[in-house]
């Protein structure tokens, strides 16, 4: 049976110690074909290097044969490789750093035979075993058992070796010839064609877009550059669908995601201006709707509406739109972004950073009761800290006699002499001996995957292929197989589900299911 070892990677760049590595492996397993494996994934400064790139790299610089440099979308998974080997009549050994061990946690060590043992259903081998079980077993192929094998670490200066400190390294000075230093100091020998590389690809497009930053502080443009900060605009589709959303499409103006990022980015161009003591700077306050209205909008307000979008699911589910794109459509008109903005200043998601009042709880129907007004509730809090900010003059001038701005700060000023706290509202709960919502979720989830795992992408509104690829996901961060581990992985996902509800991946954000549901509404998505 052919013997191969695969050492996985992100090698954003590889540099010599990696070569050590794998130096060593060929001395250690003599007689087996060695292979490094990487994927083709590019995620800004983090991992720069495409796939193509990696391996011109590898190639120029060191001793790997190419055809030795795979492309692995999921390095550590077997079935990255089945176009490779062949899976029957191949044994592999993963060579795994020591900051990489915890992927394959072996913690149900079976006494008897020293395999690592699946802890629900009936007791099995896992796929993953450490290469030390051979002293008691027979090799397996790679379609029925991968070995683990800890590669040593190489340090260097007591340190070890990093891609990322050559990376910030080489981008932190700006003489050419100081970057060709850091260059052979990292690399070992110097290379024009891979620093040439590396210098377009980690130095020009850092320079094209500080040239746009610069033009933009100067005054010289008057919108910030899309790409100044995080500002890539991310909708969620895949690479293999078409995603008209992502820059322009085809709207009377420009993208409202893409407007709002500029009013996110002008706030922070602003305080460098401020630093740098630019005086014709520009800041954008506004944005502009497909049916030709000029709108103003703050950071604080653009920052709460991309929050919004991120909370919606960008699966499709077999409609025409996903809700993400349903909602990037509202929010282009002036009547959905209003409604929206209404939506997220009702739910205290706006933070205006007016010297970063914190307000209490606020019964707001307290106010309407008191005042005998009819008033919308986000134009309510507008009140309340107008009432803290305004002097008694500007207060007056602004309400008249429809608010005492003396007693609203009593009430709501922590700092008034005569401020009592409010009571917590009281969390509603289901009522006892009835499920929360919460359970009948759960429950509903897990009623679903007992039936078949059709059923549970069903009642998620995914592909059996979207939701295959979140459990793989899923079970590269447990570090566990999924043949052996399958049903503890989805339980871990039924129960991540259960926890963020409808708005996953959306951050520390506080919704509950009414929200959701009244944003939905709002945005036309119900």
């Amino acid at each position: 049976m052919k013997k191969i070892v695969i050492y996985p990677g992100r090698f954003q760049p590889m540099l010599p110690h990696h070569e050590i590595v794998y130096k060593k492996l060929q001395a250690e397993f003599p007689g087996a074909g060695v292979y490094l494996a990487t994927s083709d994934k590019v995620e800004g400064s983090k991992s720069p290097f495409n796939f193509k790139e990696k391996a011109e790299i590898i190639s120029q610089m060191y001793d790997v044969p190419m055809d030795h440099v795979i492309l692995a979308p999921q390095p550590y998974l077997v079935d990255s490789y089945k176009k490779n080997f062949d899976l029957e009549n191949t044994m592999v050994i993963f060579a795994v750093g020591e900051k990489d061990t915890d992927r394959f946690p072996m913690n149900n060590i079976d006494d008897s035979t020293g395999l690592d043992m699946t802890v629900r259903g009936e007791p099995r081998p896992k796929y993953y075993q450490m290469i030390n079980t051979l002293e008691q077993h027979p090799a397996l192929p790679m379609e029925e058992r991968g070995y683990i094998h800890i590669a040593q670490t190489v340090k260097s200066a007591d340190e070890v070796a990093s891609a990322s400190a050559f990376r910030k390294a080489f981008t932190s000075v700006e003489d050419i010839e100081k970057r060709k230093q850091v260059f052979e100091q990292y690399m070992g020998t110097y290379n024009e064609r891979v620093f040439n590389l590396f210098n377009n690809k980690l130095i020009g497009d850092k320079m094209s877009e500080m040239i746009e930053v610069m033009k933009y502080l100067s005054g010289l443009t008057e919108a910030a550059p899309v790409q100044y900060g995080d500002l890539d605009v991310d909708t969620g589709m895949k690479d293999s669908e078409d995603d008209d959303y992502e820059t322009k499409p085809g709207y009377e103006q420009d993208s409202m995601i893409n407007q709002l990022g500029k009013v996110i980015d002008s706030e922070e161009a602003g305080k460098d201006a401020e630093d740098m003591k630019i005086k014709n700077f520009k800041p954008v306050t506004s944005v502009k709707t497909d049916d030709g209205k000029e709108m103003d909008m703050t950071p604080g307000q653009a920052k709460a509406l991309k929050k919004m979008m991120d909370m919606l699911p960008t699966n499709r589910g077999g409609e025409e739109q996903s809700p993400r794109e349903k909602f990037l459509d509202a929010i282009q008109s002036s009547e959905g972004l209003a409604n929206m903005l209404d939506f997220a200043k009702s739910k205290n998601l706006v933070d205006e950073d007016v010297e970063k009042v914190e307000m209490p709880t606020i019964d707001l129907s307290d106010i309407r009761d008191d005042y005998s007004v009819n008033v919308e509730e986000g134009r309510l809090k507008d009140v309340i800290i107008d009432a803290m900010e305004m002097d008694p003059e500007e207060f007056k001038k602004e309400y008249g006699d429809s608010f005492d701005q003396e007693e609203l700060v009593k009430q709501y000023d922590s700092n008034h002499p005569d401020y009592e706290d409010q009571p917590e509202p009281e969390m509603e709960s289901a009522p006892e001996g009835e499920p929360s919502q919460e359970d009948e979720m759960y429950n509903k989830l897990i009623t679903a995957y007992e039936n078949s795992e059709e059923d549970l992408a069903e009642v998620l509104g995914m592909s059996m292929e979207d939701l295959d690829t979140e459990l793989t996901d899923l079970s590269l961060e447990m570090g566990k197989h999924m043949d052996d581990d399958r049903d503890e992985i989805i339980q871990r996902y039924i129960e991540d589900t259960v926890d963020n509800a409808d708005y996953k991946d959306h951050g520390e954000m506080d919704y509950d299911m009414a929200d959701m549901e009244e944003m939905k509404k709002l945005a036309g998505l119900v």
